[in-house]
């Protein structure tokens, strides 16, 4: 039996996948505004939690115009500030689902990048697009997850475990509307992109931008595993995130490989949470 709370989190993920199909606040909102009337309902989200979803609003909204210098920066750390409360769960207002173990559907934690692919990120539109960005990613998406794969296992700090995971559909779902999208939106097309911009287009601008996203990224992972070597992980996994979606300038491309490492991670190997 499906029910309000279920239809909740479809109506949140529906409100990303829209975004491929046809950017118009018609169709997004809608999917959004249904979500969170459910959400309030239900008990998902309570009033309070429209202050901080608002606020990222009118800030990506912001960010789109021609804002420079210190006012920029200062909206961008308010940004990340907000960001940092949804991942860690610091914000009141959100009852998130608990499944099952370690694993939750996270209502508060999504809202950190969808406003940012609403407003800042171009995306892919044609099947020509696709192609172009498959021929570049794949390639480099299979060599990172061959390489953070043989180092993990050479290093110890995973093993081989083939599964299946608990839940499965559910997980893998969720795991890429809810967690992957979000934060190459977050990481990718707004961090990285904004220190790239900051500090100058070039390869140091480059580098910066790659580094400091990555650091920002690993850091907010200080919630799921207190590993240092799984965070090191996390750090490099980034870092080849970064770089794929530096050389491709495709939001899509980092989503494909960041999606690839956490599905191979979780059905292949030692997974805490699986």
């Amino acid at each position: 039996m499906i029910t309000l709370t279920q239809v909740t989190f479809f109506s949140l993920m529906m409100t990303f996948l829209s975004l491929w199909i046809h950017r118009t606040a018609w169709l997004w909102g809608a999917f959004l505004v249904i979500s969170y009337i459910l959400a309030l309902h239900t008990g998902v989200a309570q009033p309070f939690s429209l202050i901080p979803v608002a606020t990222l609003f009118v800030l990506f909204w912001a960010l789109k115009k021609p804002i420079t210098g210190t006012t920029r920066w200062v909206f961008i750390l308010i940004a990340i500030a907000l960001g940092a409360g949804l991942n860690f769960h610091w914000i009141p207002g959100f009852h998130n689902l608990h499944i099952a173990g370690r694993f939750w559907l996270n209502y508060d934690k999504p809202f950190m990048g969808l406003f940012c692919l609403v407003f800042l990120l171009p995306l892919l539109r044609n099947p020509a697009g696709w192609y172009q960005m498959a021929l570049k990613a794949i390639p480099l998406t299979a060599i990172a997850v061959i390489a953070l794969a043989a180092l993990a296992l050479s290093s110890g700090t995973v093993e081989w475990d083939l599964k299946l995971p608990s839940h499965a559909l559910l997980r893998l779902t969720s795991n890429l509307f809810l967690v992957v999208i979000p934060e190459e939106a977050f990481f990718r097309g707004f961090v990285q992109e904004e220190l790239f911009k900051g500090m100058g287009q070039g390869i140091k601008g480059t580098v910066i931008a790659i580094l400091g996203a990555s650091l920002l990224f690993t850091l907010f992972h200080l919630g799921w595993t207190s590993s240092p070597a799984m965070l090191g992980f996390v750090f490099l996994a980034s870092i080849l995130y970064g770089a794929i979606y530096q050389y491709t300038r495709a939001i899509e491309s980092s989503i494909l490989c960041h999606f690839a490492v956490n599905l191979l991670h979780m059905s292949l190997f030692t997974y805490h949470a699986a």
